[in-house]
């Protein structure tokens, strides 16, 4: 199998070399389309909950 693909490869040499230039022109293309990030955030999601106790203090609230 892996014959077959070098033999065809060096039979059609311009067609490997036609098609290595149009993945290096798209991927160019693409590189330049996404975004850059060089720092990404690393700070943890903060959420924040909200319960109503009545006559509970905020410890017995944390203990639940």
């Amino acid at each position: 199998m892996i014959d077959k693909l070098i033999r065809w490869s060096l039979r059609n040499r311009i067609v490997v070399v036609a098609l290595a230039a149009v993945f290096l022109i798209w991927g160019g293309y693409v590189i330049t389309g996404m975004p850059l990030d060089v720092l990404p955030d690393l700070t943890a999601p903060t959420v924040t909950i909200l319960v109503e106790g009545r006559g509970m203090v905020p410890t017995e609230m944390e203990s639940l």
